[in-house]
């Protein structure tokens, strides 16, 4: 096909040559019929020539963190017996990525070699497919190209930003997280007493220790030596009710990216752990670095999808119907609810710690004063009477450090200000 430069000289081949005839300029018409003639064998060679190329694109790493460079390299081999002309090749990016795909390699000669890439960033977690790569041929004189497929589509992932938690050793903390075997306590059966603890909806009633009971004028439970397993369980809301905002400053991009922060610790703590998203399907319990990539594969591409309002509920309900005792249960999600509040008290049983990290809609939202100031009641209303269960409640807003509140939540502390000076803080 012509350029649009082989298309100006054309026509201007055109007009000479119908000036020419008119005017009777015999050399202003043999003019235009060598540029027309020109352009004419500009489009032949281009169409007709053969080059035996072979290319080949790699692109590293195949897994990258948000703004991480990502590099493309295309290897070019010129299998014919002649030599390759000028070539153009463009690959296609898709929307999130910059970066140039264009580029020109010289003339290769038989046999030869060339490596020509390019490099990009992604601002945001996902899935991209880079490709399919186009090369075109052009005459020396630039007035016709030709172009065609050469490679497919090269895929890699841009995993969620990970923020560091601390562990408890990090804190000063004798005892890790990564202890094999613990005797802690439990709700299970048991004949050897361990300890007393306050009465918590749900619990069974046979466990109450009466004499306790009576001298403390509150019902308190026995709890029965038995060994933690030490593995977790991080249950993400992925739910699209169950969020607010736009892109990067959604609920739901923060429980991503703290779902993914907490991989990170129990990686590091040597706990094995499971992920399991409240609609779709998740990953079963394991432990090491090639489970922390599936687990950061998984949130990559995970996005909020349409679902029953208590879809979260019924998943804490398969949860708590499992026999396994486990060491913690983590939920990361949006606003929470007194159904979902319920649902955590009784997981209560089965773990030896739950937490909840949560991102309240109102404070990402656009909403009134009035709106924000009845949401964070709401907030606080639930995160009081998750307290009361011994739960630990995260709550945090778009600006907020998840590891300093991770580290304060652990110690016992809570930071904040003042709703009339950061209101999304408070």
């Amino acid at each position: 096909m012509p350029t649009t430069r082989g298309y100006l000289v054309g026509i201007t081949a055109l007009l000479l040559l119908v000036a020419g005839r008119a005017f009777g300029g015999g050399a202003v018409e043999q003019l235009g019929f060598a540029l027309l003639v020109l352009v004419v064998v500009a489009v032949g060679v281009v169409r007709l020539g053969r080059h035996d190329l072979h290319l080949e694109r790699h692109v590293a790493p195949l897994r990258a963190a948000q703004e991480q460079p990502v590099t493309v390299s295309i290897e070019l081999r010129n299998e014919g017996r002649g030599a390759a002309p000028l070539l153009l090749l463009e690959d296609k990016l898709p929307p999130g990525l910059s970066g140039n795909a264009r580029f020109a390699v010289h003339g290769i000669e038989a046999s030869g070699r060339r490596r020509a890439g390019f490099v990009m960033k992604a601002v945001r977690r996902g899935r991209y497919d880079i490709g399919p790569l186009q090369v075109g041929f052009v005459d020396p004189f630039g007035l016709a190209r030709v172009r065609w497929r050469a490679l497919g589509v090269s895929s890699f992932l841009v995993h969620p930003r990970v923020e560091r938690l601390a562990t408890p050793y990090d804190m000063g903390e004798r005892r890790s997280l990564a202890s094999t075997a613990r005797r802690q306590p439990t709700g299970a059966r048991g004949e050897d007493f361990y300890t007393l603890r306050e009465y918590v909806e749900g619990d069974d009633l046979r466990k109450v220790h009466w004499p306790s009971t009576a001298k403390r004028g509150t019902y308190m439970i026995r709890q029965e030596e038995t060994p933690w397993h030490t593995r977790s369980t991080i249950l993400v809301d992925d739910r699209a009710q169950g969020h607010a905002g736009v892109g990067e400053a959604s609920t739901f991009e923060s429980a991503v990216e703290a779902a993914a922060s907490l991989c990170d610790l129990y990686l590091r703590s040597g706990y094995g752990w499971r992920l399991i998203p409240a609609t779709a399907g998740g990953l079963g319990p394991n432990k090491g670095g090639d489970h922390f990539n599936r687990c950061l594969d998984l949130l990559a591409t995970l996005e909020p999808r349409p679902a029953v309002e208590t879809a979260l509920v019924t998943r804490l309900a398969e949860i708590e119907a499992s026999g396994t005792v486990e060491a913690a249960l983590v939920v990361v999600g949006g606003s929470l609810s007194p159904d979902l509040a319920t649902a955590l008290t009784r997981c209560r049983r089965r773990f030896r710690s739950v937490t909840v990290i949560t991102f309240p809609a109102h404070r990402f939202g656009s909403g009134g004063t009035q709106r924000r100031w009845e949401g964070e009641r709401h907030s606080m209303e639930v995160m009081r009477l998750l307290g009361h269960s011994g739960i630990r409640t995260i709550v945090l807003g778009p600006d907020d450090s998840l590891g300093v509140a991770w580290s304060m939540s652990a110690q016992g502390r809570r930071e904040g200000e003042p709703w009339g000076r950061k209101p999304e803080l408070v």
